[in-house]
């Protein structure tokens, strides 16, 4: 799987929202995009996916530029005002819908077994809000990847709410390790604490990926190295 996306922009109503931005990412790769924090990245996760169509340029996924196609196996997590959940239900709430989304089983039960799986159980009563932001990125794609054609996961802006971006940084290792590609929409402040080589919004000549090698998932985890 390859998705490869060539200079897109996107003109918002008043301004440009994003400058012709080119990346690509594949299975077991890992891309951290950064910029400026703004409607830049809301745009680009949007455009990448399928879910809002650039100005110009073009997005293929294994060479085909097909939007529905980008929709169904491109996930967009935690997009503020598009894809984040409500900061007021409950955790075992916003976990229900999402299995239900992925057509999971998804009644009570279901839902605490869930999270009981993914080490959550303690999180089930609290507000989102209160999640450990470690622990709202893990979750949300975590349900996000139990969708079953997705295969590529877009995690926009976590760092948008404060915490260790090592923490949120994991969880795209995980997924890209596990066959996804990963992309991170982030500030340049947190790719810079990261110390690795970042894409930049507004960009066409770009980085290669950090390639992710499959875990053994009984070795312990060793630091991946950049390709």
């Amino acid at each position: 799987m390859e998705l490869e996306a060539t200079g897109i922009s996107v003109r918002g109503p008043h301004a440009q929202m994003l400058d012709a931005t080119s990346v690509k990412v594949a299975d077991h790769q890992l891309v951290l995009l950064s910029g400026y924090p703004g409607p830049g990245h809301v745009a680009a996760s949007l455009g990448l996916s399928g879910r809002l169509k650039p100005d110009t340029g073009q997005v293929r996924l294994d060479g085909k530029a097909d939007a529905g196609l980008l929709r169904r196996q491109i996930a967009v997590v935690d997009a503020p005002g598009i894809t984040e959940p409500d900061d007021a239900l409950p955790v075992q709430t916003v976990v229900g819908e999402e299995l239900a989304i992925a057509g999971r089983k998804a009644g009570r039960r279901a839902v605490l077994d869930w999270l009981d799986e993914h080490d959550a159980a303690e999180h089930a009563g609290k507000r989102f809000e209160h999640l450990p932001v470690g622990a709202r990125t893990r979750l949300l794609a975590e349900l996000t990847v139990a969708r079953p054609d997705v295969q590529v996961v877009i995690l926009t802006m976590p760092d948008r709410h404060g915490g260790d971006p090592h923490d949120w940084y994991a969880v795209g290792r995980d997924l890209a390790s596990r066959g996804y590609g990963v992309i991170i929409t982030c500030a340049d402040a947190s790719a810079r604490l990261l110390a690795v080589p970042a894409a930049q919004l507004g960009s066409t000549d770009q980085p290669e990926p950090v390639q992710i090698e499959a875990l053994d998932p009984i070795a312990p985890l060793v630091e991946e190295t950049h390709a």
